[in-house]
């Protein structure tokens, strides 16, 4: 009786331990906190080849991983991402996933009208100002994913959108090519808008 008794103790003992020994691992896991997003792609059996973003901490421990269901295609990449401050925008085709970089939880998913090559500037008020390689327009897009307006470039003649970038209300888009077919991938062409209304108001093109 006295060796079962034994027995027991031993058990509860190195299952207590285990529990205890999972909790602290879990802490230590709970507490590592991503700092920076790299890049990677992964080849399915179809072989085709998708973007993963990865949140790695300061000692390049990994934490978190998202796969873009949309494949690469040629020239414009169906799936990019941007990160800024404590949010990484994962655009993966015409859905942008928004994480929270610490710990890459979905903080929220909207749509959007740009299939590949995405660019975007960012305001003070987090209002996004979206390009795609391919296309003719640029969209001021507001945190909830609320349109707020559509502009088009495609009467300027400039073409393959590549940048963009925001400044005290305006809005630049650079281009690689110009209305006369010229390349030039030095930000020489660019088109800038009024950020409140999506006007054109000026750039060299």
């Amino acid at each position: 009786m006295k060796k079962l008794k034994l027995f027991l103790l031993s058990v509860f003992l190195l299952f207590s331990f285990c529990i205890i020994s999972q909790n602290n691992q879990t802490d230590i896991y709970a507490k590592a906190k991503a700092v920076k997003v790299k890049t990677s792609y992964k080849r399915k059996k179809n072989g085709n080849s998708y973007m993963v973003i990865t949140g790695y901490t300061k000692k390049n421990k990994k934490v978190w991983s998202h796969t873009a269901t949309s494949y690469t295609i040629a020239q414009a990449e169906a799936a990019t991402y941007k990160k800024r401050k404590n949010k990484v925008y994962f655009f993966d085709r015409k859905k942008l996933k928004i994480y929270r970089l610490s710990n890459g939880k979905k903080i929220r998913q909207i749509k959007i009208p740009i299939g590949a090559g995405h660019d975007c500037a960012f305001d003070s008020k987090n209002n996004m100002y979206l390009i795609g390689y391919l296309y003719d327009d640029i969209y001021k897009i507001d945190p909830r994913g609320k349109i707020l307006w559509k502009s088009s470039f495609k009467e300027l003649g400039v073409g393959d959108a590549y940048g963009t970038s925001y400044k005290k209300g305006i809005v630049t888009v650079y281009f690689e090519s110009s209305q006369l077919g010229e390349l030039d991938i030095d930000r020489n062409y660019y088109v800038r808008f009024d950020a409140s209304n999506g006007k054109v108001i000026g750039g060299h093109y």
